[in-house]
């Protein structure tokens, strides 16, 4: 089956949410498919991480819909959406610092598994993946950023998304640890993660691994297509790329 005959991973149908007089997010539609690797993309104060929000729970929108695996997920809680399958990281890491790198992602592990060791091989299994089994008996609290923004990444899909919202995970990296954490991101289909939604400002990332970029400008769409398509819109460049955008 192609996947235009498919319906959608996540679809949002005409979400408006607004905060007072401002519109965080403006009659925005948008859809991932299955095994899709879609970036969000926008200047500061856009819209994205309302999306996230929106899609996860923290946020009910004031208008239209967001379906998940074709069932609708509005109004529920950041937990139930997580048990659906969709997981997140955050732009500021929140590690649990006074515990392992591995008891950090068991914690992740025991949303499908009351069992101690099955836990711990599935966590064992994500930090091989990860890159982190050699720190995994050190305190998240002594990991280097860019292994702190790994060990965020390695919990979210310890929950075994089919989704994971991926908020700015390159931001502050130096350039090896960017490089690695790209080449993570490039193997989460490995690990049954379908589908990647992310908010970047470093477009290197966006080039490497998007399948489809959109972008948001004050909460609408202004552009969807292909990186280098996106890329090379001139609104877009007016909107966003003619700041200074780190690449």
């Amino acid at each position: 089956m192609s996947s235009h005959t498919q319906q959608p991973l996540l679809e949002l149908s005409h979400v408006t949410k607004r905060f007072g007089g401002l519109t965080a997010t403006n009659d925005l539609s948008l859809t991932i498919a299955e095994g899709e690797t879609l970036f969000i993309i926008g200047p500061n104060g856009a819209g994205k991480t309302t999306v996230f929000n929106l899609i996860m729970g923290f946020l009910t929108p004031d208008s239209g819909d967001i379906r998940f695996q074709g069932k609708s997920i509005k109004g529920k809680k950041p937990h139930e959406v997580a048990r659906l399958g969709i997981g997140r990281t955050f732009q500021i890491v929140k590690p649990l610092t006074n515990m392992t790198v591995l008891e950090n992602v068991m914690l992740g592990a025991f949303a499908h598994t009351s069992s101690m060791s099955e836990a711990r091989d599935h966590a064992l299994m994500i930090l091989e993946r990860t890159r982190l089994i050699d720190r995994r008996d050190m305190m998240a609290g002594s990991l280097t950023l860019g292994g702190r923004k790994r060990l965020e990444i390695a919990r979210a899909v310890a929950i075994r998304p089919r989704l994971i919202l991926l908020d700015e995970v390159v931001a502050g990296l130096t350039p090896t640890e960017a490089l690695a954490t790209i080449a993570l991101l490039k193997s989460l289909s490995d690990l049954g993660v379908s589908a990647v939604g992310g908010i970047e400002h470093v477009m290197r990332v966006v080039m490497e691994i998007a399948d489809r970029v959109i972008v948001i400008n004050q909460g609408r769409m202004i552009a969807e297509g292909l990186p280098a398509e996106v890329t090379a819109n001139p609104e877009v460049i007016e909107a966003y790329l003619g700041a200074a955008t780190e690449v």
